[in-house]
């Protein structure tokens, strides 16, 4: 049987005997979506040299995570791994560490720098734009409604629109994927993350659910194509479009 491939991220902060296990269990449930590939990332140990933890990658997912890791840190980082690359180094920041991923006895591969990012003032920008995502959610008793769409990752965008578009809106809950325009209030967080605190939707359409799924089928189909690397080529699909 091949031998699976092992990777080591070491916090600087903790010993294995002061490491809480509530708090390695957050850890590593947000390195397990960095990886990729979840049924087949496998929690080793905790080895002392700070705290270490080990995990396990099978033979038959290495090389799609081992690719999606060398794709941290460019443009086409994952959404979903950007996301948890983010909250483990908030994380960190909480710990007063930092931290590092690398393959067993290799090079680094990701560098968490956690307590070690400079903090940024906050900063509040008004901009026109657009979202897509599905609508989970449609409420309210007042003029000015609350909406909340949610994307392919998880994502969730508060967003607020009048009752006839409200209306409108209401019929797609839970449905296919839509397109809404406005203006969104984003936040510069003191760790330099803009965060959307809300959207005013002016207009939507709605997007055609077959064709997303025949391009991302014709770009799978390419000899030597990168796609099907990829957790989510849906959600990779939807940034080169928006780029």
């Amino acid at each position: 049987m091949d031998k699976p491939d092992l990777y080591d991220f070491r916090i600087d902060a903790w010993m294995p005997e002061t490491l809480p296990m509530a708090r390695l269990a957050e850890y590593l449930a947000s390195l397990s979506k960095v990886f990729g590939n979840q049924e087949y990332v496998h929690f080793s140990k905790v080895r002392k040299g700070s705290a270490i933890l080990e995990s396990m990658v099978a033979r038959e997912a290495a090389p799609k995570v081992a690719t999606r890791l060398k794709l941290v840190g460019s443009h086409d980082c994952p959404e979903d791994a950007k996301k948890q690359i983010g909250h483990i180094n908030d994380m960190l920041r909480e710990d007063r560490a930092s931290a590092v991923l690398r393959k067993k006895g290799g090079a680094e591969i990701i560098l968490f720098p956690g307590c070690k990012i400079p903090l940024a003032e906050e900063a509040i920008v008004h901009e026109a734009g657009e979202l897509i995502g599905t609508v989970i959610k449609v409420g309210g008793k007042d003029e000015t409604v609350p909406l909340l769409l949610q994307d392919t990752d998880g994502t969730t965008y508060p967003c607020t629109t009048t009752r006839d578009l409200a209306r409108e809106l209401a019929h797609h809950l839970f449905g296919d994927q839509v397109r809404i325009l406005g203006t969104g209030k984003w936040r510069r967080t003191q760790d330099r993350v803009w965060k959307l605190d809300e959207f005013k939707l002016k207009s939507w359409e709605q997007l055609e659910q077959t064709q997303l799924v025949d391009d991302v089928a014709i770009l799978r189909s390419i000899k030597g194509s990168q796609w099907n690397a990829f957790d989510d080529p849906h959600a990779e699909l939807k940034k080169l479009r928006e780029a």
